[in-house]
């Protein structure tokens, strides 16, 4: 595949904490040796990610999270069998591991598949909620020179913050899948999907700045051999 230009400011290796560290060789785990398969351009990935003119931000984000939603729930629901809880019984990422706080703030960790179906049942209600998530066509009130219209009342306060918790729970389903499951993403032949999905997410998030650093500790390795197939120096993958 044709080699990207693209760079975050910075460069992809500014999002890592150690990026020598990160792509060694002894930590190298079963899906890199898959990045290297055919994955839309990072290019192209960067122009999807960028807000377009004359579109409202909150708009943007509203309609992009939707769509990493039912992406990511669909890459899930196939790999779901092989997620029980006597397989998986605690939601992790590699050594990342991952508590569910429940409504009084109580934290629980819960096995994969029981965090995963609440994390995916508390995006679908926030999604279905129109006061939340205002974007019904009719909510468009018109375009003016810089940017379309939206009722300022459309979306709260809290909108963007909850976009973060969102996405939040999103990549948190994608590094447990890299981390335990990517043997069956192979299996079922969805890397290359789901390369370009996590590649997608990883830049429009942090385009945004709707994930932190730390939270992508898990993924350092796949970041890493993106931004060694990004400056055209990765190795060959694997058979």
């Amino acid at each position: 595949m044709a080699k990207s230009s693209f760079r975050f400011p910075g460069g992809f290796t500014s999002l890592l904490t150690n990026p020598k560290k990160a792509a060694s060789e002894e930590s190298r785990h079963l899906y890199l040796d898959h990045v290297s398969s055919q994955f839309v351009p990072v290019d192209r990935l960067r122009e999807l990610s960028t807000l377009p003119q004359l579109v409202d931000l909150n708009e943007w984000l509203a309609t992009n999270t939707i769509g990493f939603f039912n992406h990511i729930n669909q890459c899930y629901g196939v790999l779901s069998e092989f997620c029980s809880e006597t397989q998986c019984t605690v939601m992790s990422a590699g050594a990342v591991h991952y508590s569910w706080q429940e409504e009084r703030g109580r934290k629980t960790k819960l096995p994969a598949q029981r965090h995963i179906d609440l994390a995916m049942s508390l995006i679908e209600h926030l999604l279905a909620d129109e006061q939340t998530f205002p974007t019904k066509f009719g909510n468009i009130t018109g375009v003016s020179e810089n940017h379309i219209k939206v009722d300022g009342s459309d979306f709260p306060a809290t909108f963007q913050s909850q976009i973060k918790k969102i996405f939040k729970f999103l990549f948190q389903v994608l590094a447990h899948i890299l981390h335990s499951h990517y043997r069956e993403v192979v299996d079922v032949k969805l890397q290359d999907h789901f390369n370009s999905l996590t590649a997608h997410f990883i830049i429009f998030a942090m385009t945004f700045q709707l994930l932190e650093q730390k939270d992508l500790q898990p993924v350092e390795d796949f970041i890493a051999a993106l931004t060694q197939e990004c400056e055209g120096t990765s190795t060959p993958a694997t058979a």
